[in-house]
């Protein structure tokens, strides 16, 4: 340690101090050349990024008006078919669309020849009319949206008008035949216009070209482009080609680099600065020099505490050796441990397995194993499960991973069960189950899924078995009613027979005894038919009936089927039409009608029954696929229970589908009345919301004993005039109940909410004659509606309408007597003269 003497420091510690600042300064210009490297890269990259935004917003808006206008000529098509678009009104809706949405130039009607037979506006495109459609492009889209049914672009070609245009084409087909084509116009200046409001001027350019480049249209030059900064879209299909351009425009420096040179400015003054420090710092290390020496003793001792550390690590090591022998005892009993837990899973006899969070198999038992008819858990494990056995649902419809309950529960961390699902063995062949899914969670996170399953086959069978004495006990009760009338009428026949052979003795006259003996024979004959109809062992022979009389022979074994604290009503309407059907299957009918009734009102309640005579019009066939315009008698039975939300009144002709508990139902009387009124040629309806009870409206064919009076013989006379405020919250009710008020005449504003219905009233009340609204709607219902509406226009009449009997609404409290109602569906003419007295009436006051 010589070195340490001496008062002076030595030379090379300056050199070196010295060397030391100089690469602290090459260091720090370095690391400033990589920061504006850096910014200069992340600003290219954000402006790439902000372009490629751009660009997809601009593409999408276009796109979103050319969809807009497809889907405004798809309607005037929807009204072409059905022959309610005339010329006029085809002039007057395209010519206002058209002056909306100045992208387009013109919409053109083109026949089934090809031929221009209208176009709108027609001011200054009447020179068209006549002609055909010549134009490569336009013949060509056209003849392909006809052959595809559906709407085709054109490629851009140069228009009448002289300006790049492009074409959309829409087919009109009422059912197989092809009645023409509705084409709309574009402009490709006028549609690049559109973005204009939207895009940044002083940032981007736009452009319209095609697939070739060629330009079709742009936006004038603020400035220079940047043609680094260029993406391209397509905005129509392929075949089509239209494109769009948006091109950046050449900015100014961005001031973050000018605020880097400022920086790196400072930097250099800061080096400067140290340099000068340096040099105090080398007249300071002479002070230091003399610090050394002490340094020196503390060093030594330092050394004598690190011979005493290292015996300590040496103690250390001896205790790490007897933790290692601990740690290999501690796995030799975890694998002990796993070894009995895997004997445990095995000897359970229900069958579990284990997946992780991509559904894949972690382990499994022998039970599993052997309901799925695998041999060994290599089979299975690291397998999508899911995949191999839980794929189908039990009518064999694919269900997709993420439709799978237990799968799906795991994710959420929620455990699931579910007793009526189907697995599948290696084999193909599948079994029901009824099986339980618990989360495995490790350190508050989902890492998989235990689940257990049993094969239901065996209990299931058991169940039915059950199921079936239920049913035998049900038709035992049912028999012992009908054996008591059925005594009855026998102690008439007996008695009455009795009499008879008295009389003849006597030599007096037994007409009257005999007349009430085959009355009596003829009753017991209805009663034993009634019972054949309910075991349904009687034969199924379709002929002429009159409902009316069938329901009145079925209202006592009805009374017998509901508990007594259900009041049972009927309401025949007089001169009710014949129509063709087997009397048992209306037995069924209302049977199994009045069972479902009476099981949805368990503290009891009305049921109604009714008959009418309805003639459908073509738009209720519109909203109801199964129906057909025409005459139908109708039948409609109605309770006061608990109802039905739409998702489970979507199901309940299903066969087998049941909201009973178990054992309590089959799930096949609805299915069973769905099937014989199909089979009939008619169809039925459900209308129930939520507590409000449920109406079952069947439709039976009238039998045509008489021509019928020709339909189509309205006029046009006593057109009605004013204002109605239609509140509907079904959509396509809505539109259709629109379009058969302005068939009368009438101007409507439409309200799909109670809110937007209030909202309206407020504003525009004065020039409101008449409000039309559903009864049960969310938020309010029809009669809460009213109220509100009449706080503040109390001469303002409604009128209200509901799929439910009116009976069946002023039970509920929801309308009161006396208020104006129609019963959906809506009958043209039935609505018509509703509307007009009521107008009549306002008009009086």
């Amino acid at each position: 340690m010589s070195y340490l003497n001496g008062p002076h420091p030595h030379p090379r510690n300056r050199s070196a101090a010295v060397r030391y600042s100089a690469i602290l300064l090459v260091t720090f210009l370095v690391v400033f050349g990589l920061i504006v490297w850096f910014t200069e890269g992340n600003n290219l990259k954000a402006k790439q990024n902000d372009l490629a935004s751009r660009a997809k917003t601009f593409t999408g808006s276009l796109q979103l008006t050319l969809e807009g206008d497809a889907s405004y000529l798809g309607l005037l098509a929807l009204d072409r078919a059905a022959g309610k678009l005339s010329s006029r009104l085809f002039q007057e809706r395209a010519g206002q669309y058209v002056q909306a949405h100045p992208q387009l130039i013109n919409i053109t009607w083109v026949d089934a020849e090809f031929y221009i037979t209208d176009v709108a506006p027609l001011l200054h495109n009447r020179q068209i009319v006549g002609l055909q459609l010549n134009l490569p492009e336009p013949k060509r889209a056209s003849a392909l949206a006809k052959q595809l049914r559906k709407p085709v672009y054109t490629r851009p070609f140069e228009a009448i008008q002289g300006s790049p245009s492009f074409e959309v084409w829409v087919p009109v087909f009422r059912g197989d035949t092809f009645l023409g084509l509705f084409g709309g116009i574009y402009s490709c200046n006028d549609l690049l216009q559109q973005l204009v409001a939207h895009a940044q001027p002083h940032l981007y350019h736009l452009s319209l070209i095609d697939q070739s480049g060629r330009l079709l249209a742009t936006m004038p030059h603020a400035e220079a482009l940047d043609r680094s900064f260029v993406r391209e879209s397509a905005v129509t299909p392929p075949e089509s080609g239209v494109m769009l351009r948006v091109t950046r425009y050449q900015g100014r420096s961005d001031w973050r680099l000018y605020l880097l040179k400022a920086i790196s400015l400072l930097l250099v003054m800061g080096m400067s600065y140290t340099l000068y420090n340096l040099k105090l710092e080398i007249e300071e290390r002479k002070h230091a020099e003399e610090e050394i020496k002490k340094q020196a003793a503390l060093l030594e001792q330092e050394i004598t505490e690190r011979q005493a550390a290292q015996e300590s690590l040496q103690e250390q090591a001896a205790l790490l050796e007897e933790e290692v022998t601990e740690r290999w005892q501690a796995e030799e009993a975890l694998r002990e441990s796993e070894e009995r837990l895997r004997l445990l899973l095995d000897s359970t006899g229900e069958a579990i397995y284990g997946i992780d969070v991509d559904g894949k198999c972690t382990f499994c038992n022998r039970a599993c194993l052997r309901m799925l008819g695998y041999e060994r858990d290599s089979e299975l494990l690291g397998k999508n499960i899911h995949d191999i056995m839980h794929h189908s649902y039990p009518d064999g419809r694919h269900m997709p991973q993420e439709e799978c309950g237990a799968h799906g529960a795991m994710l959420q961390g929620k455990g699931s069960h579910a007793n009526d699902e189907v697995f599948w063995t290696s084999d193909g062949s599948s079994f029901p189950v009824e099986y339980w899914s618990y989360p495995q969670v490790k350190g508050g996170k989902v890492v998989g899924a235990v689940v257990a399953f049993i094969n239901t086959t065996e209990r299931r069978h058991l169940e039915e078995q059950f199921r079936q004495s239920q049913k035998m006990e049900s038709i035992g009760r049912l028999a012992g009613g009908v054996a008591h009338d059925f005594n009855n009428m026998l102690s008439v026949i007996s008695g009455a027979a009795e009499l008879s052979k008295r009389k003849l003795e006597d030599g007096e006259s037994i007409d009257q005894y005999l007349e009430l003996i085959i009355n009596a024979a003829r009753r017991s004959s209805d009663i034993t038919r009634q019972l054949l109809a309910f075991s349904r062992k009687e034969v199924v022979s379709p002929k002429p009936v009159q409902l009316n009389r069938l329901i009145e022979d079925s209202l006592k074994i009805l009374t017998r089927l509901i508990s007594e604290d259900v009041k049972l009503s009927f309401h025949p309407a007089p001169e009710l039409w014949s129509i063709m059907i087997a009397p048992s299957q209306v037995d069924q009918i209302l049977m199994n009608l009045a069972v479902n009734a009476r099981d949805a009102m368990p503290d009891g309640g009305n049921l109604a029954i009714e008959t009418a005579n309805v003639r459908l019009p073509s738009h209720y066939a519109y909203l109801h696929p199964e129906a057909r315009p025409g005459e139908y008698v109708q039948l409609a039975v109605s309770d006061t229970g608990h109802g039905m939300d739409k998702a489970t009144a979507a199901h309940i002709f299903e066969p087998f589908f049941t909201t009973k508990g178990q054992g309590k139902g089959t799930g096949l009387g609805l299915s069973t009345v769905y099937g014989i009124v199909t089979q009939n040629g008619g169809f039925i309806n459900v209308y129930s919301e939520p507590g409000q009870g449920a109406v079952f409206k069947i439709y039976l064919p009238r039998l045509q004993e008489s021509p019928a009076a020709a339909p189509g013989e309205r006029t046009e006379e006593g057109r009605l005039s004013g204002t109605i405020l239609l509140v509907e919250d079904e959509e396509m009710l809505l539109w259709l109940t629109t379009r058969l008020l302005e068939e009368m005449g009438l101007k409507v504003i439409q309200a799909q909410s109670p809110l937007d219905a209030l909202k309206i009233s407020r504003e525009r009340g004065g020039e409101i004659d008449l409000v039309l609204t559903d009864v049960v709607m969310p938020e309010m219902n029809g009669r809460e509606l009213a109220e509100s509406i009449h706080a503040a226009l109390p001469e303002m009449k409604v009128l209200f309408m509901s799929g439910h009997t009116s009976d069946n609404v002023i039970q509920r409290g929801v309308i009161e007597a006396g208020m104006e109602y129609i019963q959906k569906p809506l009958e043209m003419e039935k609505l018509k003269g509703k509307i007009s007295q009521m107008l009549a009436e306002r008009q009086k006051r």
